[in-house]
């Protein structure tokens, strides 16, 4: 015997489909749970990153307030007064010797000692974040340097050098004359900034730039490779004195603020290295969602593989039935559940149909076929038709209503076959001619339309049973083509002027004109002999002996392809 191929392998079974439909939902509601918890956390991320650039902004413009505050007060200092201004002027033109001598002689005629390298050496103890202090008087070519080093500070010839450094400016000015004097300069140490900025931001991505009202460079602070980003900051400063905001906002989140004191402030925080944060943090998460995923397909693997074993078993024996072994039964006890249950059906219905057929071989008579099939059509209706309900039912719990749905169909087909009734009303007729070509198109979907009209006059009209019947099955036997996806029948029953007219059209084959002449001949002819239509030939028998001359059976072809067949006979009068 051939070897059958597994269930859960097979693309058309419903067991490979539940399969995939159920791993298809599974990883779907996976994915969509990690991409709703990424997403979450991504933005919940840019939304702490917006929050930590506005901190950032924050903080540098409180330092740099405090610093600008302490500067002025120094500034206020050094020349709030007419002998400040003087003896800024005395040390920028005297040897420090003589300055020495004229802050003496001031200190005697005024009793206020006024020496300018002790006045900043005193900024020093008072401030513990100034790195240096530079005054630059315009009268001079000498400017004073102070640095942390050299607290008492000294003249230097030439102009001062102030490149990356926070430097904070003030102009120098005469308090009567409000004259501008020179400048006052005054670096500030940078670490309370970077130390805030450092601990204020766990993304590794923040970049922090201040920016004087002249355009001058006071701090650069990074925790990234942007070399980029400073370059693109530098030349817009230097070609428009502005800062490039909306082409750093399409890859960073930006915050800027320009002070009272026209410092410009900006902070920009990275996208991408928040994404990459992102993805880090949840690298867990996605470990576990990948892990999940495999264990629940493994998991749903190895269940329908094993309910798939079973479905094989039954279906290796009904192959074997199917091939004439009338003695093969279903090992009941390698099946479980509702295939255990199924399979003791079928054996019983296997037992039942294995005693009826022994019977029939008991039976000596000449016309062995015909009493064969009316034998075989009284095996156990009743259990069949529960079998089949109790298969139906059991397809509709599974959520397979298509299934169900065939099931139904053949049942009622099944149950009118064995009906022993000579008749039957038109409706009926036409509704198990529907049923019937429903299961073909089961077998062969979206190959197959049909559409069945009845007037509501002629439902109840009784005519023989499987009278239209054999004249659908001819399509499907002969007109059909199974290679085309177009194929359709019609079936419509209207009454007209006292006369019924029945008329099946269908787009088959068709049949040659000459065939169709002989036929057309035939049946109106009273001896038929159409051994190639025998169901023409049995309709036609039956229809004119059930209503009379007035029947008239007519075949034409179809103006496209196809064949029609019209019935039409008075409408009988009760």
């Amino acid at each position: 015997m051939r070897k059958r191929k597994p269930s859960f392998l097979n693309e058309k079974t419903l067991l490979n489909r539940l399969l995939k439909n159920y791993a298809l939902i599974l990883v779907s509601l996976i994915l969509v749970g990690m991409v709703s918890i990424g997403m979450n956390t991504y933005w919940q991320s840019m939304g702490r990153g917006e929050i930590t650039a506005q901190e950032a902004v924050d903080t540098i413009s409180r330092s740099i307030n405090d610093k600008n505050l302490q500067g002025k007060t120094m500034l206020n200092g050094l020349r709030d007064n007419q002998e400040k201004i003087n003896s800024l002027n005395r040390y920028m033109d005297m040897s420090i010797s003589d300055y020495l001598t004229y802050s003496y002689d001031q200190q005697l005629e005024t009793d206020n000692y006024l020496f300018l390298p002790g006045q900043v050496k005193n900024f020093y103890t008072m401030y513990d974040n100034i790195e240096s202090i530079i005054i630059v008087l315009n009268n001079y070519n000498d400017y004073y340097l102070s640095t942390a080093g050299d607290k008492s500070g000294k003249k230097i010839s030439g102009t001062p050098r102030l490149n990356n450094k926070f430097y904070l400016a003030y102009p120098i000015t005469n308090p009567v004359t409000l004259e501008v004097l020179g400048s006052f300069y005054i670096e500030f140490s940078q670490k309370d900034i970077l130390d805030s900025l450092t601990h204020l931001t766990t993304f590794d991505g923040l970049s922090a730039y201040v920016f004087s009202s002249t355009g001058y460079q006071l701090l650069t602070y990074t925790e990234k490779d942007n070399t980029l980003e400073q370059q693109l900051i530098q030349q817009k400063m230097k070609e428009t004195s502005a800062l490039p905001l909306q082409k750093l906002r399409e890859d960073n989140i930006l915050e800027h603020l320009q002070t009272t004191s026209g410092f410009d402030i900006l902070v920009t925080i990275s996208k991408e290295k928040i994404l990459t944060h992102v993805l880090f943090d949840l690298r867990i998460l996605m470990l576990g969602g990948l892990v999940l995923i495999l264990l629940l397909l493994y998991l749903l693997y190895r269940t329908f593989t094993k309910y798939s074993q079973q479905v094989d078993i039954i279906m290796g024996s009904m192959a074997l039935v199917s091939e004439g072994d009338l003695n093969t039964r279903i090992n009941e006890q390698e099946t479980q559940f509702e295939l255990k249950e199924l399979s003791i059906g079928i054996n019983t219905m296997l037992d039942n149909i294995e005693q009826y057929i022994a019977d029939i071989y008991k039976l000596e008579i000449k016309q062995q076929d015909a009493h064969m099939r009316a034998l075989q059509s009284q095996i156990s209706p009743h259990f069949l038709y529960n079998t089949l309900e109790y298969i139906r039912m059991y397809a509709l719990s599974e959520g397979s209503e298509e299934l169900a749905d065939v099931v139904y169909a053949f049942s009622t087909l099944l149950r009118n076959n064995t009906d022993q009734a000579k008749t039957t009303t038109l409706e009926k007729e036409l509704s198990f001619c529907e049923k019937y070509v429903y299961l073909y198109q089961m077998r062969y979907p979206d190959r197959i339309a049909y559409h069945f009209e009845i007037d509501m006059a002629l439902k109840g009209l009784v005519l023989p049973k499987f009278s239209i019947q054999p004249l659908i099955e001819n399509y499907f036997v002969h007109g059909i083509d199974f290679s085309r996806n177009d194929n359709a029948i019609s079936v419509k029953a209207s009454l007209v002027d006292g006369q019924v007219k029945v008329l099946i059209r269908d787009n088959g084959k068709g049949i040659s004109l000459q065939k169709l002449a002989l036929i057309q001949t035939k049946l109106q002819s009273k001896q038929i002999e159409l051994h190639d239509s025998i169901g023409l030939q049995n309709v036609n028998e039956r229809l004119r002996a059930y209503f009379g001359p007035s029947f008239l059976m007519t075949i034409t072809p179809n103006e496209t392809k196809g064949i029609a067949i019209m019935l039409t006979f008075d409408e009988p009068h009760s």
